[in-house]
């Protein structure tokens, strides 16, 4: 069975300057990926703002990725709340708009103990006939869900997909020695995107991939033709901007963790010439200071709309 999944791109959702969701811009900006070579589609995840959407809004934009998409490429929809049975209306309704699989971090805000992170996937999967990928994201949701528990979902047929955003690549070694063949890892961060394709991740869920999709693209594309010399040197080459949507010491010599990475992107895109608009609050546009290193960073890898 093949388990590759390659490059997957996390889409942004605008918003209008009214704080409407903008599907026109977030159906140009996804069609913009898909033309870039992105391999799988996630909609309504992080990156497009689920924690900020309503559920009607999670709704209506799952159904409109199933309309956009039309079965070029794989589409996940992110279902994850707080609550199990929300989760699994949303698992319910994307699987009856025609996605590929659903997505779910760990519930998150009241930091349960493992038994009740792995009973929530388990409800989700049992519920739904397509595919979960179980995301793994212990910054976002506040747990961490050991290697042998996400075994232990794999080998249940609860987790057909596990994406792992522990910030530690070298875990992608241990998943493999523990998981069934047939399950597709994926790696879930844009730093270390380099170290985890090569330990073998079969997928690459890439966030840069919003505002520079071939340069995503082709860094897998090299690894998976073997030419590690090229495919090093294109790391290097996107590495600063790789960095700057992942630790603040780009910008002040604090190395933290961002966790405004979505405003990066889309400020990228707004400089590259393309109207991705402001996240809903609360999250806030980057302070002026940090914009002009994120625009000659821009600058010095060359980035148009039609080169990213």
């Amino acid at each position: 069975m093949d388990r590759t999944i390659g490059v997957m791109c996390p889409a942004i959702t605008c918003f209008t300057d009214s704080d409407e969701v903008d599907y026109e811009r977030t159906r140009e900006n996804l069609e913009w990926a898909i033309n870039g070579g992105v391999h799988v589609v996630i909609g309504v995840g992080t990156c497009g703002e689920f924690f900020s959407l309503e559920e009607g809004e999670r709704q209506q934009l799952a159904e409109r990725y199933v309309e956009w998409v039309d079965g070029r490429v794989p589409l996940y929809i992110g279902v994850m709340h707080t609550s199990t049975r929300v989760a699994v209306r949303l698992a319910k309704h994307a699987e009856a708009a025609g996605a590929t699989g659903v997505m779910s971090v760990s519930p998150y805000y009241s930091n349960p103990p493992e038994r009740e992170v792995l009973q929530y996937f388990r409800d989700i999967a049992s519920a739904i006939q397509i595919p979960l990928c179980v995301y793994n994201n212990p910054g976002a949701s506040g747990v961490s869900i050991s290697v042998t528990a996400l075994a232990q979902l794999a080998k249940e047929g609860t987790a057909r997909v596990i994406k792992d955003s522990h910030g530690d690549p070298s875990r992608l070694h241990d998943l493999r020695w523990l998981v069934p063949e047939e399950t597709s890892l994926v790696y879930g961060e844009d730093n270390g995107a380099f170290e985890a394709l090569l330990a073998g991740a079969d997928g690459w869920v890439a966030g840069v991939s919003n505002f520079m999709p071939r340069h995503s693209v082709r860094l897998w594309d090299l690894i998976q033709a073997g030419d590690l010399e090229a495919a090093r040197k294109h790391w290097y080459q996107i590495l600063p901007l790789v960095n700057s949507t992942s630790y603040t010491w780009v910008f002040d010599d604090r190395p933290e963790e961002r966790p405004d990475f979505i405003q990066v992107y889309k400020h990228a895109l707004e400089y590259m010439g393309f109207p991705a608009g402001r996240s809903r609050r609360p999250l806030l546009p980057l302070p002026e200071s940090e914009l002009a290193y994120l625009q000659s960073l821009v600058d010095d890898l060359g980035l148009t709309r039609e080169t990213a």
